[in-house]
């Protein structure tokens, strides 16, 4: 079987039952509220924003990060999906199914002795499936993990090496404020105005010389990509963080 036909992965697949959507567009409203009143959202940028499926990509401090893209792209969270170790966020119905009330999560299995037993083409394959219908999106955060207010990581190549097989742009993004209004430390909000700059999409034709790139040519174009993002995210926070 197909790993398109397994049930377990038909939330990620069309139109999703209605306690899929109902949690998620409950979540976006009040995420909304809170961008609002409590920790008030301003963007910039939104004339960055492509008309078709993109990875939205930015610097992570913050819990909140997730829903901040989302309401910075004005699209619930029906519209976006995070990859997730499949050994960990799907290793259980009642794990798998209350994280995706909320957020969709696409499986991908983490290397063991450099194999993967879930394998990266099947996870390719439920990404350009969930991002082709109604233009949804995926959100990567480059450095991997949450990083230190005006300190980013290296950028890893997962963005880089997805955007490029699903022939899909990197959006990229940075949020400010996210590290004061709710830093990993601490386990309550606090009130902090945030913003969020868009920037201009990042697209893999741009790294590609041939339809029909080789291995090398594949590694290459990921690699410079990779490093394209990196400077640009960088730039901007340099002229927020100083």
């Amino acid at each position: 079987m197909g790993v398109l036909a397994k049930p377990e992965f038909k939330y990620l697949l069309g139109d999703q039952p209605f306690y899929y959507k109902i949690w998620k567009v409950l979540f976006y409203i009040y995420s909304k509220i809170v961008f609002t009143f409590y920790t008030p959202l301003k963007v910039f940028g939104k004339e960055n924003i492509p008309d078709s499926s993109y990875i939205f990509c930015s610097n992570h401090n913050s819990h909140m990060d997730v829903a901040l893209l989302s309401a910075s792209a004005q699209k619930s969270f029906n519209h976006f999906g995070m990859l997730a170790a499949k050994d960990y966020w799907f290793d259980s119905w009642i794990k798998r199914n209350l994280i995706n009330t909320v957020m969709n999560l696409i499986p991908i299995d983490r290397k063991i002795d450099g194999v993967r037993r879930f394998p990266i083409k099947d996870t390719l394959l439920l990404c350009e499936s969930f991002m082709n219908h109604d233009k949804r999106c995926l959100i990567f955060f480059p450095e991997g993990t949450r990083g230190n207010p005006g300190k980013i990581f290296s950028f890893k190549k997962g963005a880089s090496s997805f955007a490029i097989n699903l022939d899909k742009p990197i959006l990229p993004a940075v949020i400010y404020g996210s590290h004061k209004a709710w830093p990993k430390d601490k386990f309550f909000m606090r009130p902090c105005k945030i913003f969020v700059y868009i920037l201009k999409p990042i697209y893999p034709s741009s790294f590609l010389k041939t339809n029909t790139p080789s291995k090398e040519e594949l590694a290459m174009a990921v690699e410079s990509m990779t490093l394209d993002l990196e400077q640009k995210i960088k730039e901007k926070a340099k002229t927020l963080y100083g």
